[in-house]
């Protein structure tokens, strides 16, 4: 039997694993444990034939790395035609790491393009230039209703005249919104929007061959008026001028990736003729400037649930001016267009049977599906899975602790960029919990035990006990020394903040099933969508209790789902109409107020799982 590694033929031998035939081709594999699987080291990408993850590749691996192939060596089988990279090909990066579409079919993206040479006017044809223009595209495309605006109209006579009559023609429907000299075709871009509460990010793709040119994503320059949509709601009401500041901040996030992108790209922002954007519904109020007060009042109505067309001058994109600026419906209430683009952007996941989906951010949504039954709702899980409001929580960057192991050894870290520890993100906060309660450092309601208890003390080892101690207010555990500084800790408040928003995301979930009348063992799967939930260990997040107890064989991941949606929406408007039709079915679940969701949220505290 023969596998590929690396682009490179080898024989696999009988019976050997894996591990055995990387080895023995000299293949760069690491080997710590000596192939028990225990290290988590040996990590390569499967990129076909993947098998389905063991149970310790559950507990080792992210999310992210299990849905594009990642895989322990010394746990694999071999199988005919396995293709795979190791060694540095096979790390996998953060932003790599998510599920994406590189390249789908554009052909109903609603931005066309016609070639045409026109007839030369003469004293015996002395027709405007749009007439001829007009008549020449109604023959061309067979459109009787063409329209034209008037800056393309003030531009249009030397336009057609600079390279003799031939000109083409770029058109949204029966719209012109531009017309370009030469009768040659010309490359179309558009841009796929997702705007979160925390970050932004902008995919360019080629509206010609449905390629994607380049990805890019900073930080919603939003935060600096609040970590969450209610501080933003709030600060946009407390003066007439704090809703332009906050669409300034957004559009000025985003027409700054627009910069890099068309300048790594080596095009000009004229040339993007189409951008889809999805968020939720405070992000995507904000963007356009609209009034959010009555959002955040019972009955948390928003101005418009519609999806909206509209030029990109309206937008204050920096696009081509004419370009179309194309938002999500909204479900209702804080169920936003992002709901709706991650439903999209995992409609292979939820075909058919009972899937829940989990968009797990500052403020989580949920949709439930039971055959054409639908059921949406958001609750607000708060900064705490962003690293905010954690005494030394910061987001996924270097010198971010992202995992954490404690046994009779102490405490190893995993840092993101391989660096001191500066600071803790939320997938590391996540671990570091689990961790904490398995070790018995914490108990399941949450408090961290006292060293000096006889039992705490016949439990763990000196090297753990040494590591709690007296805080300013309560006790914290030391997740990393610095000599030269403040030491790494998780206090009984950071703790608590991580059961808050758990508790939030549990009883929204608790909720749902309630009113499906179904219980988790009912469901087929749990989708993880979200940046975040692509690099949580689900062993780590299921013991927590954070997502439900079910075989983790049924827990899969869609990686920034929403974002896929609006890349499909970008590049098949037929799937927009689809998903328009869809949103006007989904049940949308209010759970303000709700008596339910109340008591499950109390009841979801415990570090435990669900």
């Amino acid at each position: 039997m023969q596998i590929k590694v690396n682009s490179e033929s080898l024989v696999v031998a009988e019976g050997e694993n894996l591990m055995a035939t990387l080895l023995r081709y000299n293949q760069p594999v690491t080997n710590i444990c000596n192939g028990q699987g225990t290290c988590g080291k040996c990590k390569v990408r499967i990129i076909s034939g993947a098998p389905a993850p063991t149970e310790q590749e559950y507990k080792k691996l992210s999310a992210g790395e299990l849905a594009t192939g990642v895989r322990l060596a010394c746990l694999v089988q071999p199988q005919p035609e396995m293709a795979l990279v190791c060694g540095a090909g096979g790390n996998v990066d953060r932003k790599e790491g998510l599920l994406f579409i590189e390249q789908a079919s554009s052909e109903y993206c609603g931005v066309s393009q016609v070639q045409v040479n026109l007839d030369l006017p003469t004293l015996e044809d002395e027709r405007g230039d749009w007439n001829r223009l007009l008549a020449k595209l109604q023959d061309t495309c067979a459109l009787t209703d063409l329209k034209i605006g008037l800056s393309q109209l003030q531009t249009l006579s030397p336009v057609i005249r600079q390279e003799n009559f031939a000109v083409s023609a770029v058109m949204w429907e029966d719209q012109i919104l531009a017309v370009l000299p030469g009768a040659e075709q010309v490359p179309v871009y558009g841009v796929a929007i997702d705007i979160g509460t925390t970050n932004i990010a902008v995919a360019l793709y080629n509206l010609a061959t449905g390629v994607m040119v380049r990805l890019a994503a900073a930080e919603n320059d939003q935060t600096r008026y609040g970590a969450d949509v209610i501080s933003r709601i709030e600060f946009a009401n407390k003066g007439s001028g704090n809703r332009t500041l906050l669409r300034e901040a957004v559009a000025g996030t985003i027409n700054s990736l627009l910069n890099k992108l068309c300048t790594a790209a080596e095009i000009n922002s004229n040339q993007i003729y189409k951008a889809v954007v999805v968020g939720n519904t405070t992000m995507q109020h904000l963007f356009l400037g609209l009034d959010v007060s009555y959002l955040a009042l019972s009955p948390f109505v928003s101005v418009c649930n519609a999806d909206l067309e509209l030029d990109a001058t309206a937008t204050g994109l920096t696009l081509h001016p004419q370009a179309k600026v194309i938002l999500f419906p909204n479900v209702g209430g804080f169920v936003g267009g992002d709901t709706l683009g991650a439903v999209l952007g995992a409609e292979e996941l939820l075909a058919t049977g009972r899937h829940l989906l989990i968009d797990i951010g500052t403020n989580c949504e949920l949709y439930l599906q039971d055959g054409t039954k639908m059921w949406a709702c958001s609750t607000a899980a708060g900064p705490a899975f962003e690293g905010a409001g954690i005494t030394h929580g910061m987001r996924a960057q270097p010198g971010a602790i992202e995992r954490v192991a404690i046994d009779e050894q102490g405490v190893s870290l995993a840092v993101i960029g391989d660096g001191v520890a500066t600071g803790i993100c939320g997938s590391g906060l996540i671990e570091a919990v689990q961790q904490m309660r398995k070790a018995g450092i914490i108990s399941k309601s949450g408090t961290i035990n006292d060293p000096n208890d006889p039992k705490v003390q016949a439990q763990l080892v000196p090297e753990l006990l040494k590591r709690i101690r007296d805080g300013q207010q309560k006790r914290e555990f030391v997740l990393a020394y610095n000599p030269d500084g403040e030491d790494i800790v998780l206090t009984q408040r950071d703790i608590s903040q991580l059961q808050l928003a758990k508790g939030a995301v549990c009883a929204g979930m608790r909720t749902l099933l309630d009113i499906a009348g179904l219980s988790v063992a009912d469901l087929d799967s749990i989708v993880l969508a979200g940046t975040f939930a692509t690099h949580l260990n689900l062993a780590s997040t299921v013991d927590i209790g954070l997502i439900p107890n079910v075989s983790l064989h049924k827990l899969k991941t869609a990686g920034n789902a929403a974002h896929a949606g609006a890349v499909k929406a970008l590049l098949d408007q037929r799937m927009f109409t689809g998903l328009r039709q869809k949103a006007n079915k989904i049940e949308h679940v209010e759970l303000g107020g709700s008596a339910t969701f109340s008591m499950y949220f109390m009841d979801s505290m415990c570090i435990e799982p669900m």
